[in-house]
């Protein structure tokens, strides 16, 4: 009889079931390729803000190279827009776990809120970038100095865009505990900016 018994058609419900659990694994296998993906791409593209700091500690190496003391750009403000990216960052973070407690507004508030302070960190770079001046003995430091800080706040503009592009949607109603793997991609963009800025900033004003 048990052996009849697997063989007998299957209702409806059952069909609907294992739809449903063929769903959920398909869904569950995306996610886990998304993540591999993401992980990827981000680590090979933080390879090029690696290479660029190892430019900068060699040409550092050389006597002379870079300005004296007193002419190099001071950390201060730097050091102020790296306290306020590492608190936008954890806010974001915060956001992304309202959402998977379906809290939207919460998410909303929170992630407008670590925009800001995202915007308020691109500021304080485009300030750098001008913060020196070449003279005929530092042009190629000065010069390499802004590449590092030009390139950082590029990828700063970009994703901070995409957060936006995503409030907007969570504005609409796109996400909730079921749907919130754009909201944990951007996220994990953003420790991107974090990560490579904090490269950039122990090799340009540490060392």
């Amino acid at each position: 009889m048990q052996y009849m018994d697997n063989y007998r058609p299957r209702t409806i419900e059952e069909k609907k079931q294992q739809e449903r659990e063929r769903a959920e694994q398909e869904a569950q296998m995306r996610e886990r390729n998304n993540r591999m993906g993401l992980a990827l791409f981000q680590g090979s593209w933080i390879m090029a803000f690696v290479c660029l700091a190892l430019v900068y500690l060699v040409m550092g190496a050389v006597p002379g190279w870079r300005p004296a003391v007193g002419n190099r750009p001071d950390a201060l403000l730097p050091t102020i827009a790296t306290v306020i990216l590492l608190v936008s960052t954890f806010l974001a973070r915060s956001g992304w776990q309202a959402v998977t407690r379906d809290d939207i507004q919460r998410f909303l508030n929170l992630w407008m809120t670590a925009i800001v302070l995202g915007g308020v960190f691109f500021l304080i770079m485009l300030t750098q970038f001008a913060a020196i001046s070449p003279t005929e003995t530092d042009l190629q430091y000065v010069q390499l100095y802004r590449v590092l800080v030009g390139y950082h706040a590029l990828h700063t503009l970009i994703i901070g865009y995409m957060m936006v592009q995503v409030w907007r949607y969570g504005r609409e109603g796109r996400y909730h505990s079921g749907n919130h793997w754009i909201v944990e991609a951007e996220l994990k963009l953003w420790y991107f900016v974090t990560a490579a800025w904090l490269i950039f900033y122990v090799v340009l004003y540490l060392t």
